[in-house]
């Protein structure tokens, strides 16, 4: 019988280390799968990890100078895109930055920004026709698969700047940017 006591001990404690280092590699192996599957889709830009000496970082460019410009809303539009079908749409509010020669727009009160913005607004009111038919012209030419990457925002940026810039004349844009951009 005594030989039976030592078995049954042997059976339910004598595997507990065992166990424990199972578990313990099972959690170290899950760790290291979300820290390199899940973290970059999660954090933009993903993350980095670096050992051994400290890499040195890169200095951010430094903020423009003179003028950048005056934000102006050229509202928001819900276009078919060009996909085979015609069922998907592009919701998109784009915002223009036009540079007014002394104008600094961060430094502006808000009083001032919106009298500024006021002011240009009114002097755009003529060619805004022109201007909505250039959008309308860029995004309905897009398909999903041009407008989903990161890559083919910012080509469609730069391709709305080209469009945008000459109706605008001597008035230079300094940003062109998408406050809302919803595939459907």
């Amino acid at each position: 019988m005594e030989g039976a006591e030592h078995d049954q001990e042997h059976r339910t404690g004598g595997g507990r280390p065992l166990a424990l280092l199972g578990a313990g590699v099972v959690a170290v192996v899950a760790v290291v799968l979300a820290v390199v599957l899940v973290l970059p889709r999660v954090v933009p830009g993903g993350i980095s990890i670096h050992l051994g000496e400290a890499q040195p970082t890169a200095v951010p460019p430094p903020p423009p100078q003179g003028d950048i410009g005056v934000p102006i809303s050229l509202g928001e539009r819900v276009v078919n895109l060009a996909d085979p079908g015609g069922f998907r749409y592009l919701k998109v509010e784009i915002v223009v930055s036009v540079q007014v020669p002394g104008v600094v727009g961060p430094e502006l009160s808000s009083e001032k920004l919106e009298a500024e913005r006021s002011k240009l607004d009114a002097q755009m009111e003529s060619i805004k026709p022109r201007i909505q038919d250039a959008l309308t012209s860029v995004l309905t030419s897009k398909t999903v698969a041009e407008l989903s990457t990161p890559e083919g925002k910012e080509t469609l940026r730069q391709e709305l700047i080209e469009r945008l810039q000459p109706l605008l004349g001597q008035r230079q844009i300094t940003g062109l940017y998408f406050a809302q951009f919803v595939i459907q």
